[in-house]
């Protein structure tokens, strides 16, 4: 009796370890899962788990690559050119390069004075009436509108007998325009230019007023020198031709006579 029983205690121990490891294996097994291949099979018996496949391999992972610091940029440090080197020359020569010279407005606006001679009819000194010899002053307004290598000018003047006051004598007062060329070169601006003019004259004959016509024609060559950008003082030489019209004995008569003038002003 004492015999079964010891070998009953050995059969149920063995069982028991047998039960044990088996319930180990299952617990570390991991299912497989395989799809069928039959679709109607597939839809019948759904998935295919197999229990007795441990776990599929994984692949190691790599660690994170450890962030590279990048090296600091090297500081820029001026270095001074050696003494005598084309970088000092240049340096040297854009500090003592001289500034440009600043540019001079175009002629616009001009007062100027003329002197010239003209001739007196009916002059009291001539024994019969006739002409002779009268020098006049001028003064003008000048304006140039278009002021280029092209200059077109337009000129109010009002000219006097000279010694006789601004009224006291002969007097005319004339619109003229003019059109001429320039060079700007500078400071220095020559010039050559046409001028044509008519207006009004008084005349005085044998005592008494007389209203006559005057016009003149002439040529101008001259420059304008600046003092300032806008400021220049102009001279002058020129040729003119003055006429004078009037009515005599129910007819019209004229005088004139080739001369030289001389023109100054002073201008912006």
């Amino acid at each position: 009796m004492k015999a079964r029983s010891a070998s009953w205690r050995v059969s149920f121990g063995v069982a028991a370890a047998l039960a044990a490891g088996a319930a180990a294996r299952t617990a570390h097994a991991q299912p497989r899962e395989e799809a069928v291949d039959d679709p109607k099979m597939a839809r019948r018996l759904g998935t295919r788990i197999f229990w007795n496949e441990g776990p599929a391999p994984r692949a190691p992972v790599a660690p994170p690559p450890a962030p590279v610091m990048a090296a600091p940029a090297p500081l820029a440090t001026a270095t001074a050119a050696p003494e005598g080197s084309a970088a000092d020359a240049t340096v040297y020569a854009s500090r003592a390069a001289p500034e440009p010279a600043p540019g001079y407005s175009r002629p616009r606006l001009k007062l100027a004075f003329r002197r010239f001679d003209f001739v007196r009819v009916g002059a009291a000194g001539s024994g019969s009436g006739g002409v002779a010899s009268e020098p006049f002053n001028s003064l003008s307004v000048d304006v140039y509108p278009l002021s280029s290598l092209i200059r077109l000018g337009l000129s109010t003047q009002y000219g006097w007998q000279s010694g006789a006051g601004l009224s006291g004598g002969d007097y005319f007062a004339i619109e003229s325009a003019s059109l001429g060329v320039q060079i700007r070169a500078g400071r220095v601006v020559p010039f050559a230019e046409t001028f044509a003019g008519i207006g009004y004259m008084r005349r005085l004959q044998f005592d008494r007023s007389v209203p006559t016509a005057y016009w003149q024609l002439g040529v101008d060559l001259g420059a304008e020198i600046f003092l300032a950008r806008t400021g220049y003082v102009s001279v002058a030489l020129g040729y003119l031709r003055p006429v004078n019209g009037f009515a005599q004995q129910l007819q019209f008569g004229s005088v004139f006579v080739d001369t030289w003038s001389f023109k100054l002003g002073v201008g912006i």
